[in-house]
């Protein structure tokens, strides 16, 4: 719906946050769809004056996960490298966009709520058959995508000031066409790398911590060797099912759940149907003629209809998704048979049934026993919001979890030492899937000691949570860190040797050594690559890594981090091209060209703009570090 206006890419060049203009959408379209202005929690990024919550990235984060699993399906696993990516591009989108907010502030540029209606209004996805907005429409397809009126508004606001302050500055970019040769040479060309791959995992290291080094790390990294804040609680878990156990339906209930339910119980007869369309009469009575004498109804639909394989097979339809002038006469056929020429409103139709699948009824006392589970579990809901009102209204009043327990026949069970990552060291059987529940590790870190919690709602359960003691969190002992500050002294010691390699090779490639003279003093092996273009990889050599190699001289040596393996790389071989493209490649190569200098332009504008505040981020408060 934006791409029309958004042709910038944000990038991480610059610092910033989203300032969003608190416009109602009533100054618009006469309603309400601005949610509020953010909650006070910890703040994430500040610039100058202005600031962002963490509640604000984490609305934004949980959004970005539902729009993932609605494309990949709800059981799609969110892993820590997935969370990290997502957070970054929420961060580094914020940023972009604050610097653009601040500086369209200090410049007086202020996007009308006129322009806004007007290019809204103007979106052809917002039209009706006749050409005019429709409202309705927009929210339509706003749900559908899962933004609110607001956000939308936002965006496009946003999108606006970007066009004004980056993309029109920047996109007065001109090639002169005698470049082209050149930039055709240039993007054609091929070179060949010579490169050495530093991997400190397989470095050996030829000693071992001392005593005083690992009392310096502990000292050092001691805010890392803490265990976290923990709690012992106690919780009253009450099902659905035992709200319910002993509650039968009658047989006027399970009829009236079966008549008012008959989709669930009742498949239609369907039809797999082949069909033609003509525009007349004549056409379609000769098409007929045809299928009479006996010829096949795919020849004969793509020689007088028009129509390939695919516009021809309709598929399985039941007969209500036929319309009416149709429906009556294909469902009398018999298998084979071919109904027709057909009138109506989209033309004069012949229609053949290739496959019949019988109606499916499931008959009463097959579905009795799911009709009464249904019936008891919408019983259960009704009876549960009873059960919670009389719960919330016994706590106001002082009863006690053993109160409650007791009321309601459940046993009172412990969870022993839960963290805010949801772990403990005693689980009940049975309440695992509570400690996977955000909400109800939450509310088990919102109370004290001998506190109890509001009633807790899950999918076929609800709880109570009694705070019986904190445990703050303390540091860990020398002894139980040991192990940990052992591996980090490793890897550090390797990647320490893993640099010191580096810095000798390059000294020895600078004073002019080959690099395969050099590999072998240290015991390294010299790969080489095939002949590359500059948009081709190798080592695994990102798009952007590939452009920074490519602008190396001969001999000269590039290092590059992947990961945590280190490549030092050599062009050792450049290989001319034979320049024989069209017209059409070229104006693409030009295109793409310019993108670039425009892209590293608008880069450099953003970075500029940002450097006029003083910006500040809480890496931490998000999980993230500042190497992320």
């Amino acid at each position: 719906m934006i791409t029309k206006i958004r042709n910038f890419q944000d990038s991480w060049f610059v610092k910033g946050i989203l300032i969003l203009t608190a416009l109602s959408f009533m100054s618009l379209f006469g309603v309400s769809g601005y949610l509020g202005s953010a909650g006070k929690n910890q703040a994430i990024i500040k610039v100058d004056d202005v600031v962002i919550y963490q509640d604000e990235i984490n609305e934004q984060y949980n959004h970005e996960v539902q729009m993932a699993k609605n494309l990949f399906g709800d059981n799609l696993e969110i892993t820590d490298n997935m969370k990290v990516s997502i957070l970054q591009g929420i961060v580094q989108k914020d940023l972009v966009n604050a610097v653009i907010n601040k500086t369209a502030d200090d410049l007086g540029v202020n996007i009308s709520d006129e322009l806004v209606k007007k290019i809204i209004y103007s979106q052809n996805e917002f039209l009706d058959a006749d050409g005019k907005f429709s409202i309705e429409k927009l929210r339509r397809l706003l749900a559908a995508s899962g933004w609110t009126e607001q956000r939308y508004i936002d965006t496009l606001r946003q999108d606006i000031k970007k066009q004004h302050l980056v993309q029109n500055p920047v996109s007065d970019i001109n090639i002169p066409k005698f470049m082209n040769p050149y930039v055709a040479q240039l993007e054609n060309q091929k070179k060949v790398f010579k490169y050495i791959e530093i991997n400190p995992e397989k470095l050996k290291i030829d000693r071992k911590i001392s005593k005083e080094e690992l009392e310096q790390y502990y000292q050092d990294f001691s805010g890392s060797f803490m265990h976290p804040e923990s709690r012992d609680v106690s919780v009253v878990d009450l099902s659905l099912d035992k709200l319910t156990s002993g509650f039968v339906p009658s047989d006027e209930e399970i009829q009236s759940y079966y008549n008012e339910n008959q989709e669930q119980y009742v498949i239609p007869e369907k039809r797999n149907i082949l069909q033609m369309v003509f525009d007349n009469e004549n056409d379609a009575t000769n098409a007929m003629v045809q299928l009479n004498d006996g010829k096949d109804f795919y020849a004969v639909a793509q020689e007088l209809a028009n129509q390939d394989k695919a516009e021809t097979e309709l598929n399985d339809v039941s007969q209500d998704m036929l319309i009416e002038d149709m429906s009556e006469p294909v469902f009398s056929l018999d298998l084979g048979e071919v109904a027709g020429p057909i009138q109506s409103e989209m033309g004069w139709h012949i229609m053949k049934v290739v496959k019949i699948t019988p109606k499916k009824e499931t008959k009463l006392s097959d579905a009795k026993e799911k009709i009464i589970e249904a019936i008891r579990k919408e019983k259960a809901y009704d009876e549960a919001y009873k059960v919670i009102a009389d719960i919330e209204d016994s706590i106001a009043a002082g009863s006690t979890l053993e109160d409650l327990a007791s009321k309601y026949k459940v046993k009172i069970s412990q969870i022993k030492s839960l963290t805010d990552d949801g772990k403990a060291k005693i689980v009940p059987s049975g309440l695992g899937k509570l400690l996977r529940d955000g909400d109800f590790v939450e509310t088990a870190f919102s109370y004290n000691t001998d506190e109890i919690s509001q009633v807790l709602e899950g999918e076929d359960s609800f709880s109570i949570i009694r705070v019986d003691d904190i445990i703050e969190a303390h540091p860990k002992s020398i002894q139980e860190v040991k192990p940990e500050i052992e591996k980090m002294w490793a890897d550090n010691e390797r990647e320490a040797i893993a640099q010191e390699l580096v810095n000798d090779v390059t000294h020895d490639l600078e004073n002019g050594d080959k690099i395969d003279e050099i590999a072998p003093r240290f015991g390294l092996a010299v790969k080489t690559s095939k002949p590359l273009k500059r948009t081709e990889s190798f080592a695994g050599l990102s798009t952007l890594q590939m452009e920074e190699v490519f602008q190396e001289d001969l001999g000269s040596a590039k290092v590059i981090r992947n990961d945590d393996i280190q490549l030092l790389i050599v062009p050792s071989k450049v290989i001319k091209a034979e320049v024989n493209i069209s017209d059409d490649e070229m104006e693409v190569l030009r295109s793409k060209i310019k993108a670039d200098i425009s892209q590293d332009n608008a880069n450099t504008l953003i970075n500029a703009y940002g450097n006029n505040y003083d910006v500040r981020v809480k890496y931490k408060y998000l999980g993230l570090t500042d190497q992320q």
